[in-house]
C-alpha cells in the first residue's frame, strides 16, 4: 500500500477518496490563494492548476521537513492537491465568503451555463536512501528547493505533475425566497461558485456536461491518470480492508 496525503481540508475531496478505497492523511497547505490569484495572468482553468500545484508543493515541503508518523514505514508516499473555480463570462468565481457576495454571484450565474474547473496536482515522494528512489525521473518542474537533502529528510521528491478537468454546469434559478434560505445555511460561502451539488445547492443545478466529480473538486479519473503517468499502480493506493 502507498499512503496518500490529501493537501486539503475539503470534506468532499476527502469523501471522494474514501469512497474510492483511499483513507488519506490530511495536511492542510495553508497557501495564500489570493496572493497567487493576484499575480496570475493566465486563464481561469490554468489558475486552478497553479493553485493546486502551490498547495502540493507547500505540503511536500512540510512532509520533507517533518514526515508524519503515518509515513514511518512507507518507502513511497503520494500527495494529492486540488483547487476548483467556477468560470462565468471569462471571470473566476471562487468562494464568496459572505451573504452579500453570494447574492452578487447568484445574480450573475442564475439560469446561465458556467464552467467548473478543477486543477489536480500529484507529488510522489520516496525514501532518500531507498534503492528505488531515482530523482532523475522527476518532472522538470521539480527542479527547485523541494528536493530534499537525504541527510536532513527521510523522503525526497521524485515527481510532481498537474492536470485539470472541466465540467459545464447549467445553473438553476431559485426564487428570491429560496436563495435567501440557501444563503442562511452558509453553505455557499465556503464553496467555489457559491454552490455545490452534494448539499443544499444540488437542487439549484439543472444540468452537468462532464465528470460530476470535477464539480465536487476531485476527479478520480484525472487522479488515476496522474498516478499511472508517475508509473504507480492505482490499486496500491487503496487502504487495507478491515
Amino acid at each position: 500500500m502507498i499512503p496518500v496525503v490529501l493537501a486539503s481540508q475539503s470534506p468532499s475531496r476527502r469523501e471522494i477518496l474514501a469512497a474510492s478505497g483511499i483513507d488519506p492523511i490530511i495536511i492542510v497547505s495553508e497557501v495564500d490563494e489570493s496572493a497567487i490569484e493576484s499575480r496570475f495572468a493566465g486563464s481561469v482553468a490554468d489558475l486552478t492548476m497553479a493553485l493546486s500545484a502551490a498547495k502540493a508543493r507547500a505540503v511536500v515541503d512540510r512532509v520533507l521537513a517533518s514526515p508524519p508518523a503515518q509515513l514511518a514505514t512507507a518507502d513511497t508516499a503520494v500527495i494529492i492537491a486540488g483547487d476548483s473555480l467556477l468560470e462565468h463570462e471569462g471571470e473566476a468565481i471562487g468562494k464568496p465568503g459572505t451573504a452579500e457576495r453570494t447574492r452578487e454571484v447568484w445574480a450573475d450565474i442564475a439560469g446561465a451555463w458556467t464552467e467548473l474547473h478543477s486543477g489536480h496536482t500529484l507529488a510522489v515522494l520516496r525514501r532518500a536512501n531507498s534503492s528505488t528512489a531515482n530523482s532523475s525521473t522527476a518532472n522538470s518542474s521539480t527542479a527547485n528547493s523541494s528536493t530534499a537533502n537525504s541527510s536532513t529528510a527521510s523522503f525526497e521528491l521524485v515527481d510532481i505533475r498537474s492536470k485539470r478537468s472541466t465540467t459545464s454546469v447549467l445553473i438553476g434559478e431559485p426564487t428570491p425566497e429560496e436563495l435567501e434560505a440557501y444563503i442562511a445555511t452558509e453553505e455557499p460561502f465556503h464553496v467555489a461558485g457559491a454552490l455545490t451539488i452534494d448539499g443544499y445547492g444540488g437542487a439549484f443545478v439543472q444540468r452537468l456536461a462532464g465528470d460530476h466529480l470535477t464539480v465536487l473538486g476531485l476527479s478520480l479519473p484525472v487522479i488515476r491518470d496522474l498516478v499511472r503517468d508517475s508509473d504507480l499502480f492505482w490499486p496500491d493506493l487503496w487502504s487495507p480492508r478491515e
